[in-house]
């Protein structure tokens, strides 16, 4: 099968650049290569430019579009962005398109799969992208362009049985598939770290509304027994309230900030951590937890962002309903006793390698995209006859 997607953000997360990256960037990364791996022809539209930055042997094909820095706002999309992805993609001859992330390249690329008569597949990458809170950060085009988008696409990904149920409301006529999001674990693995060589509390993420760096302030503020470290840095625009969540926690005694974290170092500063604490108001399928599961890591987080409540039916950390037991929880893991502790570390890395491999998940993804493919290529030859 030969499948197209579409990101701006992967040439920097290959050489591991001083860049917010987002998850669908990452994941869609790990699906990349492992469809590569699995013997599927996989592309990735992206910007002018991006061979030369990434340089030679990587895994991911990467195709170059348009330069996003030069246009004339809302116009170069139909002078510039559009006509180039179309040649691009017409050039690659794709049986499928795939896009994540909710906006105007959603309509682009549904769009350009409707110009090359192919199926268009829309992975939704976050829980708020099917309720009212889609068009929180959107512009009025870009979410009409997106609500255009969806109501062509062929068939939704999704990332828990929330989305799910969301999509199959709004779109009773399309295919909604769950694929969980995936990461890679050797079986060689190196053993989680024991309690006694974990020193502080792990935050890692963009700050940006959303992440509710108030709430993490809050909370460091209330356990000043407890170390923190965030890591992590400004988004692109940034709300007040996050603004002075982050001035805050930089003058709180137990609270280290210390920056952007390249991908490399990603493991080490999960692996040494005694809990990941996420305070995310929405989420979809978080790759930092599967990240700090895979090094033995338990991860607490809010209810409303354990998703499909893994967390709470395997037992993977803690699962909060409100602020004051995500508080506690912090601390009670803080707190734990060194054996049962250990034995946490072992069930949360056991966990992603049994359930969330990413050979598993690409056969999960072509498993979804088969019967899409074929629908279509039978579509073609039956009208081809007429």
């Amino acid at each position: 099968m030969r499948i197209l997607s579409i990101d701006f953000s992967i040439p920097y997360l290959l050489k591991d650049d001083d860049h917010p990256i987002g998850g669908w960037a990452v994941q869609l990364s790990i699906w990349l290569r492992a469809l590569d791996s699995a013997g599927h022809d996989a592309a990735l539209l992206t910007w002018k430019g991006a061979l030369a930055h990434v340089g030679s042997g990587q895994q991911i094909k990467l195709i170059e579009t348009y330069d996003p820095a030069h246009g004339v706002r809302v116009a170069k999309y139909f002078y510039s962005y559009i006509p180039k992805i179309l040649e691009a993609a017409r050039a690659y001859r794709p049986d499928i398109m795939i896009q994540g992330v909710c906006g105007v390249h959603t309509a682009i690329m549904a769009f350009v799969a409707g110009q090359l008569g192919i199926p268009f597949v829309h992975r939704v990458v976050n829980d708020k992208d099917v309720d009212e809170r889609c068009k929180i950060g959107l512009r009025s085009y870009e979410w009409l362009a997106y609500s255009w988008a969806r109501s062509r696409t062929t068939a939704f990904l999704c990332q828990n049985e929330y989305q799910r149920e969301k999509l199959a409301a709004l779109f009773p006529s399309k295919p909604v598939h769950i694929v969980h999001n995936a990461v890679v674990v050797t079986e060689d693995a190196t053993a989680p770290l024991p309690r006694s060589e974990r020193k502080y509390v792990a935050w890692l993420g963009v700050f940006r509304y959303g992440k509710n760096l108030p709430l993490l302030f809050r909370i460091a503020q209330e356990l000043p027994t407890v170390t923190f470290r965030v890591a992590g840095m400004p988004d692109r625009v940034v709300d007040q309230a996050t603004l002075d969540a982050v001035d805050g926690l930089r003058h709180l005694p137990n609270v280290e900030l210390i920056g952007y974290i390249r991908r490399a170092d990603v493991q080490r500063f999960l692996s040494e951590a005694t809990a990941l604490l996420c305070t995310s108001d929405f989420e979809g399928f978080s790759n930092v937890f599967l990240e700090a599961f895979a090094v033995g890591t338990p991860v607490v987080t809010r209810r409303q962002v354990d998703p499909d409540a893994i967390i709470m039916r395997h037992t993977l950390g803690a699962s909060a309903e409100d602020e004051l037991a995500l508080t506690k929880s912090v601390k009670s893991f803080w707190g734990m006793d060194a054996n049962e502790y250990n034995a946490l570390t072992r069930r949360c890395q056991t966990y992603v390698k049994e359930n969330h491999s990413p050979t598993a998940k690409a056969r999960e993804l072509i498993a979804a995209l088969t019967p899409l493919v074929a629908e279509s290529k039978h579509h073609v030859s039956s009208r081809r006859s007429d």
